[in-house]
C-alpha cells in the first residue's frame, strides 16, 4: 500500500500526463478500491463489534471517508466526463493521510499527541495540511506560460 500510495502520487510533480502516469493511478487506485473494500468486510473485527453495526459505521469514520475519498480521483481516469474540475486530481492528496496506518511509530506519536494536547494536533494537521494543499494549488493553478522565455511562470 505504502508504493500505492506513492505511485498514486507521483504523477501530481509533473505538469504533462503521460501514458505511463494513466497507468500508475489505474493500478493504484485498483490498490485503494481493495483496500476499502477489504477493510469494510472486516469492519466487524476492526471495530470490535461482533454485528452488522459495524459495517454500517465504518465508512463514517474518519480513516474510512479519507479512503473513500482518496478513491475518487480514479472515477475521472475511467470516465473523463466525470472530470468537473482539475480539484479532483487534489483528492489524491488525501492518500499521504494513510501512510499514518502503516508505520507503527507514528501511530505512536498520533497516539501521544491525542492524549497530551487535542489543541496541538489540531494546530499541526491545519498547518501541514494548509501547506501542501496551498502547494499543490499554487501548482496545479499557475498554467500561465511567460511569453518571453516560453517557461512556466510558477
Amino acid at each position: 500500500m505504502l508504493i500505492a500510495i506513492v505511485v498514486g502520487i507521483l504523477p501530481l510533480m509533473f505538469r504533462t500526463q503521460n501514458r505511463i502516469f494513466w497507468w500508475f493511478d489505474l493500478i493504484s487506485g485498483i490498490c485503494f478500491i481493495l483496500d476499502y473494500i477489504l477493510r469494510w468486510s472486516t469492519a466487524d473485527y476492526r471495530l470490535k463489534k461482533n454485528n452488522w453495526q459495524a459495517f454500517v459505521i465504518y465508512p463514517f469514520t474518519p480513516m474510512a471517508i479519507i479512503d473513500l475519498l482518496s478513491i475518487l480521483p480514479m472515477f475521472n481516469l475511467l470516465a473523463p466526463t466525470f472530470k468537473v474540475v482539475r480539484f479532483s486530481r487534489l483528492l489524491k492528496i488525501l492518500r499521504i493521510f494513510k501512510v499514518i496506518r502503516y508505520f507503527e511509530p507514528l501511530e505512536i506519536v498520533v497516539a501521544v499527541i491525542r492524549r497530551q494536547s487535542k489543541i496541538l494536533c489540531t494546530v499541526l494537521s491545519l498547518a501541514l495540511f494548509y501547506i501542501f494543499i496551498t502547494a499543490l494549488i499554487m501548482f496545479n493553478a499557475e498554467e500561465d506560460i511567460n511569453p518571453e522565455t516560453g517557461k512556466y511562470l510558477f
